[in-house]
């Protein structure tokens, strides 16, 4: 499997619970998130497939925190 970051903007700010919610709920293919600014989740994952790595991120931070996605973008492979 190959490591990808991928950006996760969401529709408003992340207050410190649901910081702590995202953290505390990571999946196994997920090796971290960290916080650019208040309302972007920078996820690195292992996944078979790019596509898979933005869904990936997509659902676990959805899940996580329960905040709209605004736009989600693959940044590096």
């Amino acid at each position: 499997m190959s490591k990808y970051r991928v950006a996760v903007t969401l529709q408003r700010s992340l207050d410190q619970d649901e910081i702590q919610q995202l953290h505390a709920s990571r999946s196994e293919s997920i090796t971290s998130y960290q916080m650019d600014g208040s309302d972007v989740v920078l996820v690195d994952l292992h996944s078979p497939t790019s596509l898979a790595a933005v869904e990936t991120a997509e659902i676990q931070v959805q899940r996580s925190t329960h905040v709209a996605i605004k736009a989600t973008q693959l940044i590096s492979q």
